[in-house]
């Protein structure tokens, strides 16, 4: 997988544009309405941030969340917050389960699979690559950005019927009118993580983002993948 596609969270999440494959125009349309956009330091996006006391974040009211303290960059929040209503109002519950995490919070993530005793016994490349399916390493979570939100439910069969499924096809016909796109899709030529029905990512902000990663230096992205378990096996895996 390599440096880039541990940056980008998957090998085909994007087109040649650099548009998220799932967006089929959508993406675009949303992207062009924000022209001018200000990509954060590396290492915030990276993680290395404190959203609670950085201004560009704000908190997701908690009566939208699973718990408090969940918070987004400012415009996605806000964006967020006129989604979660819209859907309301059609009798769909669009409660955010994970938000902005901290390459503190996604490391001890990444920790607590790594030595999980499941994976006891496993060489260090197939254990990283194992966690790889589902989880990012520190630095490389999209959730570092504070675009990206997780919705409903993280289990893959709560979206195949009942309110799942009627909350997933609401996303799917709605949530681009305020700029989200699903990143992780199910079709069949998309390689890197799996299927993430509940993913939803701010394309204005995440697309530049991305973008302003994936152009970043092997060098600069290396001094920040550091400080967890198998962090040695980044630029291999």
């Amino acid at each position: 997988m390599g440096w880039c596609a541990l940056m980008a969270c998957g090998q085909s999440e994007v087109t040649e544009s650099g548009m998220p494959s799932s967006s089929s125009g959508g993406a675009e349309r949303v992207v062009d309405s924000i022209p001018d956009v200000s990509i954060p330091p590396l290492r915030e996006l990276m993680g290395r941030v404190s959203p609670a006391q950085d201004t560009s974040f704000a908190p997701i009211p908690s009566e939208l969340c699973s718990r408090d303290g969940m918070h987004l960059r400012r415009e996605a929040r806000d964006a967020f917050v006129r989604m979660h209503e819209a859907a309301a109002a059609e009798g769909i519950s669009l409660t955010a389960l994970s938000a902005t995490r901290t390459f503190g919070h996604q490391a001890s993530i990444w920790n607590r699979k790594w030595n999980g005793a499941q994976r006891m016994g496993m060489a260090p490349v197939d254990r990283a690559l194992d966690i790889l399916r589902f989880s990012s390493m520190p630095g490389s979570s999209r959730h570092h950005w504070g675009t990206d939100v997780d919705l409903h439910s993280l289990e893959p069969a709560d979206f195949e019927q009942g309110e799942g499924a009627q909350t997933l096809a609401w996303l799917r016909a709605h949530a681009r009118d305020f700029g989200f796109v699903e990143v992780y899709t199910p079709q069949a030529d998309r390689s890197g993580y799996q299927a993430e029905a509940w993913h939803w990512s701010y394309a204005p902000l995440s697309v530049p983002f991305l973008k302003a990663l994936n152009e970043a230096s092997i060098e600069e992205k290396r001094a920040v993948f550091e400080g967890f378990e198998g962090a040695f096996l980044a630029d291999s895996v």
